[in-house]
């Protein structure tokens, strides 16, 4: 089986129609999205897939998300190569669902795509704008079945929110909350990997023999080195996977190392967040 590759691109934090640059970015966050798709266009092998990790525009209106599904268009027919996109949790689904799909608004936007030998899931781990991710009750039930019907099929998964491993521990405030429950599905099938973006910096580790990797964001790094105060700074990455039936790993590209701090976030308790606030809520 041929090496596959398939682009990720993450967090691009695109600023609405106000045009005031997100987390006081010196750096218009659409050149730094230019500068992705000029890189692609350098690489020696088209890939399979670029798929948008979330975070797409933040929070903007159905016009704004119509003039990127316009960009992205073009970015479609120039490479030959299907765009696929998620939410995040600065994203707005009702103004993303007008502008960038002409459709009434939906609770939650996830979806299977299938190939030949493989098959991705991209998945909503959005949960009423808040900070952190959560998959809810009926979309894991659907996974479940999904992943269920032919569990031997080689599979990937996309969400916007990381599942903390080892290198994400200090990070578990922001992460999905409910990752156990997602590994535990992942692991009773054939899943090859996890990918993720929202804390703006690249890690890759395994996690109960899943490769689960973040993508650093188009728009700024986040350093959270210093546990409680994290450091913003205009920077553009995104990843390349590549994987066959038996291999796979990622390569992290850095168009622009992080520049000057711009600005700094303030974290206090670093743990998962209390459950209840998902839980005490109805959800679809």
């Amino acid at each position: 089986m041929k090496i596959n590759h398939i682009v990720q691109i993450s967090d691009l934090h695109l600023a609405p129609k106000n045009g005031i640059f997100p987390f006081n970015q010196q750096i218009d966050p659409f050149k730094k999205l230019e500068m992705v798709f000029a890189d692609l266009e350098r690489l020696p092998q088209k890939p399979e897939m670029i798929v948008l990790t979330g975070d797409l525009i933040h929070e903007g209106m159905a016009e704004d998300y119509e003039r990127l599904h316009e960009f992205l268009y073009k970015k479609e027919e120039d490479l030959g190569t299907d765009i696929n996109v998620l939410l995040g949790n600065h994203d707005r689904a009702g103004a993303f669902y007008l502008g960038y799909c002409g459709l009434a608004p939906k609770s939650q936007f996830y979806y299977r795509q299938r190939t030949k030998d493989f098959d991705y899931y991209f998945l909503d781990s959005n949960f009423q704008n808040i900070e952190q991710g959560y998959l809810p009750a009926a979309e894991l039930k659907w996974l479940e079945l999904k992943l269920q019907e032919d569990k031997e099929r080689p599979s990937l998964i996309f969400l916007h929110h990381p599942v903390a491993g080892a290198s994400l521990a200090k990070m578990r405030f922001s992460v999905l909350q409910n990752d156990q429950v997602l590994l535990q599905l992942a692991t009773s099938a054939n899943v090859r990997g996890i990918f993720s973006g929202h804390i703006h910096f690249a890690t890759t580790e395994m996690i109960y023999g899943i490769l689960c990797a973040t993508a650093e964001s188009t728009a700024y790094h986040i350093d959270c080195t210093a546990l409680h105060d994290h450091l913003v700074a205009d920077a553009c990455g995104y990843n390349l996977i590549s994987f066959d039936e038996n291999l796979i790993g990622v390569e992290n590209r850095m168009l622009l190392a992080p520049q000057k701090t711009v600005m700094h976030i303030p974290v206090g308790e670093t743990d998962y967040v209390d459950p209840k606030i998902f839980t005490s809520r109805t959800m679809a």
